[in-house]
C-alpha cells in the first residue's frame, strides 16, 4: 500500500461521516486534487471497507450512531494489519479534552469542522507525507536483511525518516494545541531546532502597518552565547527585499546560506556580530496563508553546511501547518467577535436573560411573572414643544431626556420596555423575579422627575411627567420575526397605562394594589375615586415621597 500522491498511484482515503453535507464537501476537495475517495456513513460500513481494501488514509467523524470514532479508531488500533493507517479526526468539538482523548486512542491529527479547505489539504497531504516516510522505513528495514552492503546507507536514512516523521507528529500535536500564534512560534521554534539539532531560531513577523518585519518574541536558543545575537535582531526591522527576512518576505520562498559569517553585508547584515558568536549556516522558510507572509522563520547553525533541500523541506512542511494554525485562529477570532456584536445588540432590545435564551434558539419565548410593578410616564407639554424645534433639536433633547431615564432604570435593576413617542415604559420584577420591585419603580419615578427638574433647569423648558404606576401579574415575550421587540401584555400593564393618561401633570398617580405595598415606606395622599376605562370605579393614590 502506497500513501504518496504521485502521477502513477491515487492515495486511497477513507471519509467517515454520517453528515452528507460534510460527505460531499470533502468528496469535492480531495478529489480536486486526485486523491481516490471512498466515502461511507457508519462505523460499521468503515470497518467491512477497510478489510476488504485498507486505505491510506482515514477521515474520521466522532460523533457518530452506534459505532463513534473513538472505538471505530481503538479496533483498528487493535488489529496489526490496520494499527498503521492513519486516523484523522473530524468533529465540531474544539474542547482540549477531546482532542487529548482523540490523540490517546491513536488519531494523528485533528480537524475542526466546519471545514478549511486549505488547513483540510494540508493536513491530508501532511498525513500521507507522514505515512509515505513510515511506509517507507518498513521497506528500507526489509532491505537491511537482504543487502548488507547498504547497511549504513540504509541507518542514515532510517533516522532521518524517523527524524522527519517524528518531527511532523510533534509539529502536528503542538500546533493543534496551541491557543495562539505566539505560543506556537515558541514551541515550533524550540521543536524544530531540537530536532534537526540547530542552535537558534528565530521569527520575523510583520509590523502593524506591514512596512517592515520585526523580530517577534518567540525564539529557541541552545546556549546563552547567543544573546549577542539575539540582542541584535531585537532591534532591527527589514523592509521588504532587505537581509534575509526581508528577501524570503519578499520572495515567498526559502532561503539557504552557507556560511552567514563570511557573507557580505548586503546578503547578512548581521555577519560580524554572527562570526563573534560562532554562528555560521542559516535559513529561512515564509510562512503562508492566502498567498500572503504571514511570518518568516530563521534557523541558525554553529557549522558551515551546504544547502539541504529534504531540509527545507521538511521545515517548509511545518511552516505549512502554522499558516493553517494562524488561520484557523483569525477565523476564530472574526467570528467571536460577530458573536460579540451580535449580543451587543441583542442586549440594546432585549433583558440578558431573554437574548441568552434567543440565541439558544429558543423560537417561542413567553413567561407569565405574578408579581410586578408597571411605570408608565408621560412628558407632558413636549407635542408643544415639537411644533417650534427643528427634528434635529427635537430628538436632541428627547433622547437626552430618555437617556437619564436609561441610566435610572438601569441603576435600580429595573428593565426598559420602550419608548411611544414621548411616552416611556419600564418594569420591575422581571425577567428576574425580585420582591422589592415596587419600591425599586417607586425610587425611579421619584428620581425621574427631579432628573426633569434639572434638564430643565439646563435647556430653559417647563416640561412635566405624567406618571401612572400598578403592581399585578403580566405576561412577557418576544412578539414578530423582525425588528422584534421584549413587550408585556395582561390587565396590569392596562391599568398603569390609564393610571398615567388619567393622572396629572407633576404628579405620581398609583392603584390601590401599589399603594398596599409601598404605604409603610413612602407618603401617599389619597386622591378618591375615579371613573377608569374598562375597569370602571377605581381608588387611587398620589404618591408624593419617601418616608
Amino acid at each position: 500500500m502506497m500513501a504518496e500522491q504521485n502521477d502513477h498511484y491515487q492515495a486511497d482515503i477513507l471519509v467517515v461521516d454520517d453528515t452528507p453535507d460534510n460527505l460531499r464537501l470533502l468528496i469535492r476537495i480531495l478529489q480536486k486534487q486526485g486523491y481516490k475517495v471512498r466515502p461511507v456513513t457508519n462505523g460499521f460500513s468503515a470497518l467491512e471497507a477497510i478489510q476488504s481494501s485498507p486505505p491510506d488514509l482515514i477521515l474520521l467523524d466522532i460523533m457518530m450512531p452506534d459505532l463513534d470514532g473513538y472505538e471505530l479508531c481503538q479496533q483498528l488500533k487493535a488489529e496489526p494489519q490496520f494499527s498503521q493507517i492513519p486516523i484523522i479526526f473530524l468533529s465540531a468539538l474544539e474542547q482540549g479534552i477531546n482532542k487529548a482523548k482523540a490523540f490517546e486512542v491513536g488519531g494523528v491529527d485533528y480537524i475542526t469542522k466546519p471545514f478549511h479547505v486549505k488547513e483540510v489539504l494540508a493536513r491530508v497531504s501532511n498525513q500521507l507525507a507522514v505515512r509515505s516516510l513510515q511506509i517507507k522505513l518498513q521497506e528500507n528495514n526489509q532491505k537491511l536483511t537482504e543487502q548488507n552492503v547498504q547497511l549504513h546507507q540504509e541507518i542514515a536514512e532510517r533516522r532521518q525518516v524517523e527524524m522527519e516523521t517524528r518531527l511532523l507528529l510533534r509539529a502536528t500535536q503542538a500546533i493543534s494545541k496551541s491557543e495562539n500564534f505566539e505560543s506556537a512560534i515558541d514551541l515550533i521554534l524550540r521543536l524544530i531546532c531540537e530536532t534537526i539539532e540547530w542552535n537558534l531560531g528565530e521569527a520575523w513577523i510583520p509590523s502593524s502597518d506591514g512596512q517592515v518585519l520585526k523580530c517577534a518574541l518567540g525564539r529557541y536558543a541552545s546556549d546563552l552565547s547567543f544573546s549577542e545575537f539575539r540582542q541584535t535582531s531585537c532591534q532591527l526591522s527589514f523592509a521588504p527585499g532587505v537581509g534575509m527576512p526581508g528577501r524570503i518576505w519578499l520572495s515567498q520562498q526559502s532561503e539557504w546560506i552557507d556560511d552567514v559569517s563570511t557573507a557580505p553585508e548586503q546578503v547578512f547584515l548581521r555577519s560580524q556580530i554572527a562570526a563573534n558568536v560562532g554562528l555560521k549556516a542559516a535559513f529561512g522558510v515564509p510562512i503562508l496563508a492566502d498567498s500572503q507572509v504571514l511570518a518568516v522563520l530563521i534557523f541558525y547553525r554553529d557549522k558551515n553546511l551546504e544547502c539541504q533541500p529534504r531540509l527545507l523541506e521538511l521545515v517548509s512542511a511545518v511552516a505549512t501547518q502554522l499558516g493553517a494554525l494562524i488561520q484557523r485562529k483569525q477565523a476564530e477570532e472574526s467570528l467571536r467577535l460577530q458573536q460579540k456584536q451580535t449580543e451587543r445588540l441583542l442586549l440594546n432590545i432585549l433583558p440578558k436573560p431573554i437574548a441568552d435564551r434567543l440565541q439558544k434558539e429558543q423560537k417561542l419565548i413567553a413567561d407569565h411573572f405574578d408579581e410586578v410593578s408597571v411605570l408608565f410616564a408621560d412628558l407632558v407639554g413636549f407635542t408643544e414643544f415639537s411644533a417650534r424645534k427643528t427634528p434635529t433639536q427635537l430628538v436632541e433633547i428627547l433622547n437626552g431626556i430618555f437617556c437619564e431615564f436609561d441610566r435610572l432604570s438601569e441603576s435600580h435593576g429595573l428593565e426598559k420596555i420602550k419608548t411611544i413617542g414621548d411616552a416611556y415604559m419600564v418594569v420591575g420584577g422581571l425577567p428576574t423575579a425580585r420582591g422589592d420591585h415596587a419600591q425599586a419603580i417607586a425610587l425611579l419615578a421619584l428620581e425621574m422627575q427631579s432628573a426633569l427638574t434639572q434638564f430643565n433647569l439646563k435647556i430653559g423648558e417647563s416640561f412635566q411627567l405624567r406618571i401612572g404606576m400598578h403592581s399585578g401579574s403580566v405576561v412577557a415575550g418576544i412578539i414578530g420575526i423582525s425588528k422584534f421587540s421584549y413587550d408585556l401584555w395582561g390587565d396590569t400593564v392596562n391599568v398603569a397605562s390609564r393610571m398615567e393618561s388619567n393622572g396629572m401633570p407633576g404628579k405620581i398617580q398609583v392603584t390601590g394594589a401599589t399603594y398596599e405595598r409601598l404605604k409603610e415606606q413612602f407618603i401617599f395622599e389619597e386622591r378618591g375615586m375615579i371613573e377608569v376605562k374598562g375597569k370602571g370605579k377605581m381608588l387611587t393614590y398620589w404618591m408624593i415621597k419617601e418616608l
